[in-house]
């Protein structure tokens, strides 16, 4: 049966033209190299080389089989070299995981990008869930790094890095009285005592969702929640169509800007939005390093101009 050691073999002699040429090349003596020619002869049972004064001559058949040679040793080291792409981090997959409020904040798209233009050989793929569900799926190595909402306590196999504190605004629609009035110290949480309110499901008990409802606690009261959409982008929705109001962080003011109006709370009221990154420190790639790094420049560049 043939072996790479006979493909390498008659790649060399053919190229060489000459076995002694051929094992300096392979860096062996001549006499194991004309052993492996012998048995790779008597393995297929042709003539591979035909023997001149002057050196080797391929035959038909080991024309024929160089040609398959050829292609066998440069897979080969094909795939060595992808091999070792991956085990340095230059190429394979990087699986990010987000809450859906997490992407909205213009930092962690511009963090995507950066890596994409660095790692263009690393594909990138994206999971989107709640703050429970990427914290299970970090621990089932279905996502390599995420970004939550919510802290995540007593975690002795996670690494949990708090980003920055954003601060939250209320969403109002643009016909709605409280978008008419101007207050430079902000909207007071109690003021919003009786309103119609539109949260976010999908956090429920955690996250955004369980830090809004208990500031509401805070300040005296239980919000209405009217409505719950399934993330954050659904409830923006539902405000602009005029069904209530929210409290959503800064960073999505931009959604809907003829429909809603962002109001700032006021300073007395300190509700923000935290923004955690989590991974394993585990198997860390150049690239998965890379992207670390660079997500943890957030914290740099998370201010956003007053609304």
């Amino acid at each position: 049966m043939l072996e790479l050691r006979h493909l390498r073999a008659l790649i060399a002699i053919a190229e060489e033209g000459n076995l002694t040429l051929a094992a300096e090349r392979l860096g062996i003596q001549q006499p194991p190299l004309t052993r492996l020619l012998r048995r790779a002869e008597q393995a297929l049972g042709v003539i591979l080389f035909e023997r001149h004064p002057r050196g080797m001559r391929l035959t038909a058949a080991g024309r024929t089989l160089l040609d398959g040679a050829y292609d066998v040793v440069d897979r080969l080291e094909e795939a060595v070299r992808d091999v070792g792409r991956v085990m340095r981090g230059e190429s394979g997959e990087l699986a990010v995981g987000f809450t859906n409020s997490a992407m909205c904040h213009p930092s962690l798209p511009a963090v995507l990008g950066d890596f994409r233009q660095r790692w263009p050989d690393v594909d990138v793929s994206l999971t989107e869930g709640n703050s429970s569900q990427l914290l299970g799926a970090l621990r089932d190595d279905r996502v390599d790094v995420a970004f939550v909402r919510a802290s995540i306590p007593d975690a002795s196999d996670i690494v949990v890095e708090q980003l920055f504190d954003e601060p939250m605004v209320v969403a109002v629609p643009i016909g709605h009285a409280l978008a008419q009035q101007v207050c430079a110290d902000g909207i007071r949480l109690g003021d919003l005592e009786g309103e119609d309110f539109i949260l976010y499901q999908s956090q429920y008990n955690n996250g955004l969702y369980r830090t809004i409802v208990d500031a509401c606690h805070g300040a005296g009261f239980t919000p209405s929640i009217r409505q719950k959409g399934p993330q954050l982008m659904a409830a923006l929705n539902l405000v602009a169509g005029g069904l209530g109001i929210s409290i959503v962080p800064q960073s999505m003011g931009a959604h809907h800007p003829s429909q809603i109006r962002y109001l700032p709370l006021s300073k007395k009221t300190p509700l923000t939005a935290s923004l955690y990154l989590i991974f394993r420190p585990v198997r860390m790639s150049g690239a998965k390093l890379y992207f670390i790094h660079q997500a943890r420049k957030m914290r740099c560049h998370s201010s956003l101009k007053s609304l």
